[in-house]
């Protein structure tokens, strides 16, 4: 996510390397909205995730939920049909 956050899924043990990094716990049933993109002040996520989606405007992220269910059905995620610069 940048400027020291981390998406995490599910319960991913703390590592000694990524302590500095504030983490974003995904609850295990919205795993799939891990996979996220942040763009300038926007957060892409899957929609159908509203528990994540909350979460992130709490914390004062703006996301734009985005159709990604025929995506999901071939495995495939924001981070990876993304290309960025």
């Amino acid at each position: 996510m940048g400027e020291g956050c981390l998406v995490v899924a599910g319960d991913l043990p703390p590592e000694a390397d990524l302590s500095e990094f504030e983490r974003v716990s995904v609850d295990r049933r919205e795993g799939y909205a891990a996979n996220c993109v942040r763009v300038n002040d926007r957060v892409l996520v899957a929609v159908g995730f509203p528990r994540f989606a909350d979460r992130l405007v709490k914390l004062g992220y703006d996301p734009l939920p985005l159709g990604m269910s025929q995506f999901r059905k071939m495995d495939g995620g924001l981070s990876g049909l993304s290309l960025r610069f």
